[in-house]
């Protein structure tokens, strides 16, 4: 064997010992969709752009993400974070429309993308109620929510279809994540903490 086969056949070993094993890649019915994790850490640094600063009692902050892996047709994905960790707890999108015809089309057509690409998800494949679901798996389900625009802080349209990436309310993620937030909020309000003479 000559010594480039045998260094070529090396990299490549090493490059699959450097690589973690995964059982999937990273996707909607794992933990991630437009390019981000739910648990994952946002890097809140002095660009990042806060669309709404949390209030009492959640202290959930709704931050711009600023690089999104998106369709073309969808526009800023925004991303429900913990208050002081910036944990992401939701990946969202809350897409405006002129009429409610419109708005439809768009939930109808994400709908049935996300059914084709995910077959084994249990989904709602019509708007009903102005409500749709797809479950990708025990852990993580995609809500669908078509929206009158007053309802939504930030837009002048009258329609908006809202998009919420979520662990399920009943998943073990769902209950890390609402422990998680707990701590954060007890540290915001000083719960806990020694503030005699301050």
């Amino acid at each position: 064997m000559n010594w480039r086969l045998e260094t070529g056949l090396l990299a490549g070993v090493l490059c699959a010992l450097l690589i973690p094993f995964s059982g999937h890649a990273a996707d909607a019915a794992s933990w991630d969709l437009f390019g981000y994790s739910i648990g994952d850490q946002y890097p809140f640094n002095d660009t990042t752009r806060i669309a709404v600063r949390g209030t009492q009692p959640s202290r959930l902050n709704r931050i711009v993400a600023q690089a999104p892996v998106k369709p073309d047709d969808i526009g800023q994905v925004l991303l429900i974070t913990t208050p002081v960790s910036h944990t992401i707890l939701k990946i969202g999108v809350q897409q405006p429309f002129a009429s409610e015809e419109a708005a439809r089309a768009f939930a109808g057509k994400y709908l049935r993308l996300f059914s084709a690409k995910y077959p084994g998800a249990e989904a709602d494949l019509e708007v009903i109620g102005r409500r749709g679901r797809i479950r990708f798996s025990q852990e993580y389900e995609l809500v669908m929510t078509l929206l009158e625009g007053s309802q939504v802080k930030g837009t002048d349209e009258p329609w908006v279809i809202e998009l919420l990436y979520q662990a399920q309310p009943d998943s073990p993620t769902a209950g890390d994540l609402s422990i998680l937030l707990d701590k954060e909020i007890d540290v915001m309000e000083l719960r806990g903490q020694d503030t005699r003479g301050l």
